[in-house]
């Protein structure tokens, strides 16, 4: 004879299944307070960046492209995979990927995402204010910001970074325009 208890067992054995239940992540600090991963032991500064760094590793890939079938653990992922990869299949599908341009006169450069057009307005219009705050270790490779001391080991993440540092003439029609597309 089946108890109660032994059929709430079993159903929501059942609901779990159903559900594609999976048993939470549980994340672990070190002495720094990084996030340390189990599989491998790299450190993370955050938990969503660790989330998604285990997710791989477990390989629950839940975003997966129609054309080449290749998996993503975020859609925005695969967006721009689409875009940048399957340009021609989202302009048959009559969604033409759309290109973010450099606000700057005589600049052709576009982009498939802003943070790129971003780094690029920085990279070659703003060029001499970041250089000011910009020190790279030829030795490590590493790149402080010389107003707020933070060390970035990729050029691409200092950029992004330094447009909070960055001493700009916020009177400038050049800031305006940089402006335009960071806010």
């Amino acid at each position: 004879m089946k108890t109660y208890y032994h059929i709430f067992n079993i159903i929501h054995i059942s609901y779990l299944k159903s559900t594609k239940y999976k048993m939470p992540i549980k994340y672990t600090k070190n002495e720094e307070g990084h996030f340390v991963c189990p599989h491998c032991n790299i450190t993370k500064e955050k938990q969503n960046t660790m989330h998604y760094h285990i997710r791989k590793h477990e390989e629950q890939v839940s975003h997966i492209c129609k054309v080449c079938k290749k998996g993503f653990l975020q859609k925005q992922t695969l967006d721009l995979h689409m875009k940048s990869r399957h340009a021609d299949y989202l302009k048959a599908q009559g969604n033409e990927a759309a290109k973010v341009c450099c606000p700057f006169e005589d600049c052709n450069f576009s982009a498939l995402t802003k943070g790129n057009c971003i780094i690029h307005c920085l990279r070659v219009h703003f060029k001499d204010e970041v250089n000011k705050i910009m020190n790279i270790d030829n030795e490590t490779k590493t790149i402080t910001c010389e107003e707020c001391d933070k060390d970035f080991t990729s050029s691409c993440a200092f950029y992004y970074h330094c447009k909070g540092c960055v001493p700009f003439d916020e009177d400038s029609n050049k800031y305006k325009l940089f402006q335009g597309i960071t806010a």
